[in-house]
């Protein structure tokens, strides 16, 4: 399941079991802003596509696929944030908001020009220091 909704609930889920605790629903759907009913279809699915366990009415956990596919979005998520504040100039909530944009609306290619050149730009800067 790579779907850009999917890529937000991941990373949200993520961010929000710090270290793999299990996370409320309700959580997931303030920090995501969408209504609860939202997040029980998503969560839905992702349990369909094997990368969470939800307990009826209780709490999301990230399956082993989904502690891999999570990584793997917040490291892609990490390097953009760092695109947008090392390489474009732009402040730390905005390019935060805009990198979590750029996993859901991006194609892979595009997401790996960015990241490649947030890389090269980390690596120049290190360079100088």
């Amino acid at each position: 399941m790579r779907s850009a909704c999917a890529a937000r609930y991941l990373l949200a889920i993520y961010e929000l079991s710090d270290g793999g605790a299990a996370v409320r629903s309700v959580d997931i759907a303030r920090r995501l802003q969408v209504s609860r009913a939202s997040v029980v279809k998503s969560l839905k699915l992702l349990a369909e596509a094997g990368m969470i366990q939800k307990e009826y009415y209780g709490n999301v956990q990230l399956t082993a696929l989904g502690v891999r596919e999570s990584n793997r979005i917040y490291t892609e998520y990490t390097l953009l944030c760092a695109f947008f504040r090392d390489y474009l100039h732009i402040s730390g909530e905005a390019a935060e908001r805009d990198a979590a944009a750029c996993l859901c609306a991006l194609t892979r290619e595009g997401k790996e020009r960015m990241i490649e050149l947030a890389l090269r730009c980390r690596h120049a800067r290190a360079g100088r220091e």
